[in-house]
């Protein structure tokens, strides 16, 4: 697995702010995110409406499509780089190296698109292979653009990880208690 893509194309509208620009100890959401992947991948890029702002110049693969929703994403990174893909959404920071060894040590051995899951799944936080691109174009076209639905036609794989390192951060609340809970535990 040598691709590494996280996605920073949503509204953030929950937020107020774009989340690949809060404040993250010292520097950007998106610059902890990319130099935490470039540890793992070779490869790692941004998803996103807009070039995103980082300083280590990752590459951010555009997504045109003029509405938001992460399957429009997940097709263009899929049509652009046409190899498997590991997927991040730059607004769950905790997810260890660990966890991420175990989703890819268990997509090697499925060769299957999969995910991370705890008291749910989280498409957001995974592999998804090439071959997801006819599926993901067979449920835009159907204007169903939810992932759970996406998943089920994928016959994907799922690896339980701790539920705190698929939190995210989609309020000012959780940012913050986020930011609390980091520090103190």
């Amino acid at each position: 697995m040598k691709n590494c893509v996280i996605l920073c194309g949503g509204k953030s509208s929950r937020m107020g702010q774009k989340k690949e620009n809060l404040d993250f100890f010292g520097e950007s959401l998106a610059d902890f995110q990319a130099k935490k992947m470039q540890k793992i991948f070779p490869q790692v890029y941004f998803s996103g409406k807009k070039p995103i702002s980082n300083s280590s110049h990752f590459q951010t693969l555009l997504d045109l499509n003029t509405e938001f929703a992460p399957i429009f994403g997940l097709e263009s990174i899929l049509q652009t780089l046409k190899t498997d893909i590991f997927i991040l959404s730059i607004d769950t920071p905790f997810l260890s190296e660990e966890s991420i060894t175990k989703l890819i040590d268990s997509y090697q051995k499925a060769k299957k698109p999969t995910f991370a899951k705890n008291q749910k799944i989280h498409p957001l936080l995974g592999i998804y292979t090439y071959e997801a691109l006819t599926p993901i174009q067979q449920q835009i076209a159907k204007k169903n653009y939810r992932l759970m639905d996406l998943l089920g036609l994928l016959s994907a794989n799922f690896v339980e990880i701790p539920e705190f390192q698929t939190q995210n951060l989609n309020t000012p609340k959780e940012y913050q208690n986020a930011l609390q809970g980091y520090l103190n535990g």
